[in-house]
């Protein structure tokens, strides 16, 4: 089966398209230049007729890809607002509409939208996520993440293109300085969700006989405060389960964790390798 990885050079895309590879065909592509891999292909999903092409011939399709923060000036003008927003809008919006209608018309089996638990998070009272919780977008970004999961579903009434959307946590360990918050921050802690559970839950997406669906992906934790449960309909388990004190690794797929011995790792061991 052919995959394609949207967003394939970021750090969750490397992640993802390299966990994929021993039970997938995985191609890559992104905006960055091509550095010579025949299943990597540079494109911008900006340009309709680009992102057509590299979808075509393509089984299932996980889109990842954003604007980011750290290409753009974010500051805005006086009277204009700033490259980053601009950014934001043409390609979490327009990028994400021109890969739904390439799966409408190639008749893509498949597609994985990675949406963001930002979307409710503006709830800032919410004790706890789950399918009932408002739309309560934090800023622009979550803001085209919720467009993204509207068109996913315009998409499956209108045209019957199957999606399983993920509205994803804060993954960790990617390198950035808020890695290690679970540790202090209980009610952020709620939140994360370690890049091996990121991993497990495309996968599930992909292979799932679900049509269509939106499930909260995260990793569990003794501040369980989103909704993990209804995920279990596509087979997603989280093997992280987060204390303050340590990552303890469920093997046997429940949680919370049962007594006695655990498996435990350094959160900086998960993927060594990826660090940014």
């Amino acid at each position: 089966m052919k995959i394609l990885v949207i967003g394939s050079c970021g750090t969750l895309g490397k992640l993802i398209a390299k966990n994929l590879e021993d039970e997938f065909d995985v191609f890559g592509t992104d905006i960055a230049q091509a550095d010579g891999d025949p299943r990597y292909r540079q494109a911008d999903i900006t340009d309709f007729a680009q992102i057509l092409d590299v979808m075509k011939g393509m089984d299932r399709v996980v889109h990842l890809a954003v604007a980011s923060g750290g290409t753009f000036d974010q500051t805005p003008g006086e009277t204009s607002i700033s490259d980053f927003e601009k950014a934001t809008m043409r390609v979490n919006v327009n990028g994400t509409f021109h890969i739904f209608e390439a799966a409408h018309r190639l008749k893509i089996q498949r597609l994985v939208y990675m949406s963001s638990m930002t979307a409710l998070l503006g709830n800032r009272h919410c004790v706890r996520y789950d399918s009932s919780t408002p739309l309560e977008p934090t800023n622009l970004y979550a803001s085209t993440k919720i467009f993204g999961e509207n068109i996913a579903r315009a998409y499956w009434n209108n045209h019957g293109v199957s999606t399983i959307s993920l509205r994803l946590g804060q993954p960790f360990p990617i390198g950035h300085a808020f890695d290690n918050d679970w540790k202090t921050n209980t009610r952020r802690r709620a939140i994360f969700v370690a890049v091996e559970d990121v991993c497990q839950a495309v996968r599930c997406a992909l292979k799932t006989d679900i049509p269509f669906g939106l499930y909260h992906i995260v990793s569990a934790s003794d501040n369980q405060r989103v909704d993990i449960e209804t995920a279990r309909e596509i087979g997603y388990v989280p093997r992280a389960y987060l204390t303050s004190e340590r990552v303890q690794w469920i093997e046997d797929g429940c949680f919370p964790p049962p007594p006695g011995p655990v498996v435990t790792h350094n959160p900086e061991d998960l993927l060594p390798d990826e660090k940014a």
